[in-house]
């Protein structure tokens, strides 16, 4: 695991739950969708764990994710 979290990484991790959604997320804070989803790929990789379920379309908190 990495010692500190990129702050983008956190940006984009909050923006899809808030938004449960990445591509509003990604609107929200002015990336791409695929940047947002390289963030927090790259995020779920230095923590261990799924922070997302993604159900279709919709992006769902994991437990992980809730505590995060």
């Amino acid at each position: 695991m990495k010692e500190l979290i990129e702050s983008r990484q956190i940006r984009a991790f909050v923006a899809v739950a808030r938004r449960g959604s990445f591509t509003q997320g990604a609107k929200d804070v002015f990336l791409t969708q695929s940047a947002v989803s390289h963030a927090i790929k790259s995020l779920e990789g230095d923590l261990g764990c799924p922070l997302f379920q993604r159900v279709g379309r919709r992006a769902v908190l994991t437990p992980a994710g809730e505590r995060l």
